[in-house]
């Protein structure tokens, strides 16, 4: 089976008992210690990927990491994760955790790449227009890209919206070969 099917079942069983504790956002945020510690923490993940580690020693070093930044219930659940031996995979089933609570919440995370800062009003008025497109909440980070001439890519999951002037300019030589095709 992929990583990918696991750490989402795994994701899903965390995401009920997120829901069954009724302190959802305090549990996220704990979770989402968590998955930046394993994110950023190149040694943390070889820990965790390392079969000569015991699963005891990962316990307590994780244990020892987060026991006083996180709630027993978030540590019990990283407890259980390594005792069925998926501390491999932490970061993933974290990460499709933070994916299934997001579809819960319809929240869209969109991702933006410009040429040049945005002021508020214009990512004011792209945030109102992803989330009429969308019909759900949106959750934007914009990055500045000097390889642009100008405009914008946004990628909303899969999908590419693509304004920036290289792409314009594509659209308007495709219309003007045809036309010229046509005549």
């Amino acid at each position: 089976m992929s990583n990918v099917r696991v750490a989402t079942r795994y994701a899903s069983a965390l995401m009920e008992l997120t829901n069954e504790q009724k302190k959802s956002n305090a549990i996220a945020e704990d979770l989402l210690i968590v998955k930046n510690a394993v994110d950023s923490s190149r040694e943390l993940r070889n820990v965790l990927a390392s079969p000569v580690i015991k699963k005891d020693k990962k316990q307590a070093i994780l244990r020892d990491m987060f026991k006083k930044k996180i709630s027993e219930v978030v540590l019990g659940y990283i407890d259980e994760i390594v005792v069925k031996g998926r501390e491999n995979i932490l970061g993933e089933i974290l990460a499709q955790y933070f994916v299934l609570r997001d579809e819960q919440l319809g929240i869209v995370r969109v991702s933006v790449k410009t040429s040049v800062e945005f002021s508020t009003k214009q990512e004011n008025e792209l945030v109102k227009q992803l989330e009429a497109m969308t019909k759900k909440k949106i959750e934007i980070a914009f990055s500045l890209d000097k390889t642009l001439k100008g405009g914008f890519i946004a990628r909303v999951g899969d999908t590419v919206l693509d304004g920036s002037i290289k792409r314009q300019l594509e659209i308007l030589k495709i219309k003007l070969k045809q036309g010229s095709f046509n005549n």
